[in-house]
């Protein structure tokens, strides 16, 4: 009897386990439900149903929404976000019939190295660069002038240097009084201080007097001139 008690009990359990994993016997009824829905296969869950919905009907709204003006605005705002400048570079400044200067760059957009120029980049700034005609980039109209206007207004920061102290390193420098317009010269090694950076000419304190430096010495004064910290 004891025998047959042991292979009751076993015969119950495997049953009941098979039960819960769906794995019915041939023998069995098919399980309406599961306690335990870690056990069973393919179960249904409501938050996972839910995810599938939500993702079915944005599918649905970006089907909806292709070709039209709002989908075009988006594509175009978020393609603009992305082809920010990413690092900017001055390779050179090449003095042009002794009256303008021009500033050639290379810049970094989508990991992607581009090459322009800046024509006349005191007076009437123009930006010429093949990235404006890679049409691998989104070349939305704003974008152009975001970009353009970004590189123009960077260049012309970094020929504005802060007003401090600084050392002449170049060999000799000329300037200018800003009260008698005398032609003053400053030797190598010389210490003066920067008062004030306009967008043609800096404001330079030089001893006693006040001078104002023009040109080569105004473009060219931060490979010239080292700041004292």
């Amino acid at each position: 009897m004891s025998i047959i008690k042991k292979y009751n009990e076993f015969l119950i359990r495997e049953m009941t386990e098979f039960n819960l994993q769906r794995l019915n016997p041939d023998s069995a009824h098919i399980s309406i439900h599961v306690d335990d829905p870690k056990l069973s296969i393919d179960a249904f869950d409501k938050h996972q149903d839910k995810i599938r919905g939500a993702l079915s009907r944005i599918n649905d709204i970006l089907y909806n929404l292709k070709g039209t003006s709002a989908y075009s605005a988006l594509r175009g705002k978020l393609a603009l976000e992305e082809q920010d400048i990413q690092s900017l570079r001055i390779q050179r400044i090449v003095k042009v019939n002794n009256i303008s200067y021009d500033v050639y760059i290379c810049f970094t957009i989508q990991d992607e190295e581009y090459f322009g120029v800046i024509t006349n980049i005191l007076n009437n700034p123009e930006v010429k660069s093949e990235v404006f005609k890679d049409f691998d980039l989104y070349q939305a109209k704003e974008w152009v002038i975001k970009i353009k206007g970004l590189i123009v207004k960077t260049i012309k920061t970094w020929l504005k240097p802060e007003p401090g102290e600084y050392t002449l390193l170049n060999d000799e420098v000329i300037c200018y009084s800003t009260e008698t317009g005398k032609m003053h010269r400053i030797e190598k090694g010389t210490q003066i201080e920067l008062v004030k950076s306009l967008d043609d000419k800096l404001i330079i304190k030089v001893g006693e007097g006040i001078c104002h430096l023009v040109g080569d010495n105004h473009v060219y004064f931060n490979w010239w001139f080292e700041k004292i910290d």
